[in-house]
């Protein structure tokens, strides 16, 4: 075999290795308040529901723990487990959720 296919295959497994270290890296971050929340975050909280507003398939929630989450959902009520990346609306925070789970 040549020396640039021996060498362009070391890099390829090189650049898989560290793409799959930067993966597990990257856990969302668990917060419980408003004052946790940092832009661009990726983030995970629990929270109960204390309204929730619904725009056909979109979703304003708030949680009673001062965090608002925005979501292609239909959820009004309970606890709910929520994962997502922080984003700011308004100057303001709020998570909008790639994942929403009942706790």
């Amino acid at each position: 075999m040549s020396k640039l296919f021996i060498l362009s295959l070391v890099v390829s497994v090189f650049g898989v290795l560290i793409l799959l270290a930067l993966a597990y890296s990257s856990a969302p971050i668990r917060v419980s308040s408003y004052q946790d929340l940092k832009l661009n975050n990726f983030v995970q909280t629990t929270g109960k529901i204390i309204s929730a507003n619904s725009f056909n398939d979109f979703s304003i929630i708030n949680l009673d723990n001062n965090i608002t989450i925005t979501c292609n959902c239909n959820i009004s009520e309970g606890t709910i487990n929520v994962s997502g990346k922080v984003s700011e609306y308004r100057k303001e925070l709020q998570i909008n959720a790639d994942e929403i789970k009942n706790a």
